[in-house]
């Protein structure tokens, strides 16, 4: 599960049970649907085809795969048959798509159902992906599929031609759930991943894939880790959909520094507050748009935090104030950033103070709940 999984979750959870009946389709089964029905939402499996990369990553550069064009649109088609065939024999009244294909395969099901169907779209489709032709079908897609498109960033509208109507519905925290740590919690966080008494850690929560940065965060670590001795640095998050070798050059890294034993690696946690709560310090190091909502748990648990300054993340903090901004890709500048905060622990609480307050005065999930059932009530019927 990523950040957009967990918003899916989250939204469905607090949505009002007498005005909506929320019900997650899946395509396997997974943590999702295991969280899902924990929490006593409704859940749907409908398998889909699999879909074949459309892009081939040699020497720095995207190219176009046009076999994975033909089997995906093949594949988008089988899938928008079956998911047809599941909504017309239940009572589905409004579809809400998420991710590239589930746009594509879930509008046109919807369509062909006569159901009124909004993207929700809460990543950016790269622009060189398939050679630049993603871009252009999204583009297409989105004129003729959704009756209304979602996105949870400003920075997200670029990928839109005509960005007439669409809205802009932010992530939401519950600041209840993610809230300041007691001292036990740090120390069993602590405990559970190996990090001595004492020691100060700057960590990093969500996939691990070149977008994220997490590269470019042990870069600064291993920087730092002689001028701090007790310095650690903990990486949350596993590797998902074909990038497992990103990962394993993570860990490579790590070796070569010599600092293994200070390097922690946690995989996947279904409960992320856990691995917050061993941080001292939160980096998302992002390189390219990214919107994740890790920053603001991160900042709802009033953890300081130091971010990329790139499109998406830049809408969720104010620079200097609730959190320290560095150009995106500066190893330099993110190195410089951190040793500011760990050579000054009252600097870390009041940063961390200050972004708890904005969470909860901007980002709270009520007020985004409120936003999203206000649009689902005018497609109701």
């Amino acid at each position: 599960m990523g950040g957009v999984e967990y918003t899916t979750l989250r939204t469905a959870q607090a949505l009002d049970k007498t005005r909506f009946a929320p019900l997650l389709i899946c395509p396997a089964e997974g943590d999702l649907p295991r969280l899902a029905r924990q929490s006593g939402l409704d859940v749907a499996i409908v398998p889909r085809p699999k879909f074949e990369s459309v892009s081939w990553f040699i020497s720095g550069r995207y190219i176009a795969n046009p076999l994975g064009f033909i089997v995906s649109a093949v594949n988008i088609l089988r899938a928008a048959l079956r998911m047809q065939k599941y909504l017309q024999a239940h009572p589905v009244q409004i579809v809400i798509t998420k991710g590239l294909m589930a746009h594509f395969y879930g509008g046109l099901a919807a369509r062909w159902s006569h159901i009124p169907c909004l993207w929700f779209v809460q990543e950016e489709v790269d622009q060189h992906r398939g050679g630049g032709a993603y871009r252009f079908i999204l583009a297409q897609g989105a004129k003729r599929l959704p009756s209304k498109i979602i996105v949870d960033a400003l920075a997200l509208l670029d990928q839109f031609p005509d960005r007439e109507g669409i809205q802009v519905i932010y992530n939401g925290i519950d600041p209840d759930e993610f809230a300041p740590f007691s001292p036990r919690q740090k120390m069993d966080a602590h405990l559970a991943f190996h990090i001595p008494q004492g020691g100060v850690v700057i960590g990093q929560a969500g996939r691990l894939i070149p977008l994220k940065g997490q590269s470019l965060l042990l870069r600064a670590f291993i920087g730092l880790a002689a001028e701090f001795p007790d310095l650690h640095l903990i990486l949350v998050g596993a590797s998902l959909f074909g990038d497992e070798a990103y990962e394993g050059a993570l860990r490579a890294q790590a070796v070569r520094s010599g600092l293994t034993g200070r390097v922690h690696f946690t995989g996947f946690l279904p409960d992320v507050r856990f691995g917050l709560a061993a941080m001292d310090i939160f980096v998302q190091a992002s390189v390219e748009t990214d919107s994740p909502v890790a920053v603001l748990e991160a900042m709802s648990c009033a953890l300081p935090v130091v971010v990329s300054g790139v499109r998406g993340s830049l809408e969720m903090v104010e620079p200097d104030s609730d959190a320290i901004v560095f150009p995106p890709g500066d190893v330099d500048a993110l190195t410089l950033a951190l040793a500011s905060l760990l050579r000054f622990p009252s600097l870390r609480a009041e940063m961390g103070n200050k972004a708890r307050a904005s969470v909860i005065r901007k980002f709270s999930l009520q007020a985004t709940t409120a936003q999203f059932e206000s649009l689902l009530s005018q497609f109701a019927v």
